[in-house]
């Protein structure tokens, strides 16, 4: 199981954001490159529901933590570009690897959860996108390709294990009141087949020497954590720091969270946090995100920072995330029993 390590977190700022659910991009290592920086839908940095507003549009974030710029690429307040989803599109997972940006977007094009799903990417900084000509299977038992495993900078962060592939992890669409049920689910596909429409592969369990087992078809998928309190998207990022991988996942509603660490991507996972009035927030609402970006996380891998996205009554209450782009910072401490 490895050390087990005890949360704790602290509110920063809380700026407004209209709806950010931003799925951080690692940055890039040359001069004027991605910085880092997420999806909104919204007005952006500077803007509001009313003033700017797109379905999803991307923003830059540059600095560190403490003194950050927001800066609205596509779409948005004062842009940079003209938004390529203005009317319909939201994104849970982006990934900045070896200089292409890539995002998965619900394309919004029926009722919740029958919705279909599609892999786009940027090569000039977000300034424009290209969609995949195929779409992700959609409705009812079908995997949702909600978020990408963060591996560091421009993907080149993971354990030698691991490398030369791009992960993904998400849900399956089912009849629950979230749509999501209660487990989460990862996918990975070579760096070089990503845009093919048939090389996905799906953890399926591990062989008797431990080694993991991936196949094609998600009928052929086991969990790699389960929650029967729910799940959200959920959100995951090697942290080289403690050579671990942290996963956070709110179970539902804005104050319901939990962080969890393991040596693999498909677990087994220590349960580091489990909150059911996180933020003193309440069990009503929506909790929608909560990243942990790998810039902003320390050489130790003890302190870093999380981004988090809630929406409802709950996420008004206490700390009053509600909205809004929220910035705290986390301390983990090994824990000298485990």
């Amino acid at each position: 199981m490895g050390r087990a390590l005890a949360f704790a977190t602290a509110v920063l700022c809380a700026t407004t954001l209209s709806q950010p659910n931003l799925a951080h991009a690692g940055p890039h290592g040359g001069g004027g490159g991605f910085h880092g920086g997420g999806g909104f839908h919204g007005g952006g940095f500077g803007g509001s529901d009313t003033d700017a507003r797109v379905s999803l549009g991307f923003a830059r974030i540059e600095g560190g933590p403490q003194h950050f710029r927001g800066v609205n690429l596509n779409g948005g307040k004062n842009s940079q570009y003209p938004a390529s989803f203005p009317k319909k599109g939201k994104t849970d997972g982006i990934l900045f690897d070896h200089g292409t940006l890539y995002a998965t977007i619900n394309l919004q094009d029926g009722r919740w959860p029958d919705v279909n799903h599609v892999l786009a990417w940027s090569t000039d900084g977000a300034k424009t996108w290209t969609q995949a000509d195929w779409l992700f299977p959609k409705g009812p038992g079908n995997f949702e390709p909600a978020k990408f495993l963060s591996p560091g900078k421009d993907g080149s962060g993971l354990p030698a294990r691991l490398a030369g592939y791009i992960y993904l992890i998400g849900p399956k669409y089912e009849d629950t009141p979230t749509g999501r049920g209660n487990s989460l689910f990862l996918a990975r596909v070579a760096r070089k087949k990503i845009r093919e429409s048939t090389a996905l592969e799906f953890f399926t369990g591990v062989d008797g020497s431990g080694k993991p087992i991936w196949r094609s078809g998600f009928t052929f998928a086991n969990p790699v954590l389960t929650d029967t309190n729910g799940v959200s998207p959920g959100s995951m990022v090697y942290n080289r720091g403690l050579k671990r991988f942290l996963l956070a996942c709110f179970h539902t509603a804005p104050g319901q969270l939990g962080i969890f660490d393991a040596h693999e991507p498909w677990g087994p996972w220590t349960t580091i946090g489990y909150y059911d009035d996180w933020g003193k927030m309440g069990p009503i609402g929506h909790g929608l995100s909560c990243e942990f970006p790998s810039k902003w996380i320390s050489a130790d891998g003890l302190t870093l920072w999380t981004v988090f996205s809630v929406y409802g009554e709950g996420g008004k209450q206490g700390i009053k995330a509600h909205d809004k782009f929220n910035l705290l910072k986390a301390t983990l401490t090994p824990n000298p029993h485990r």
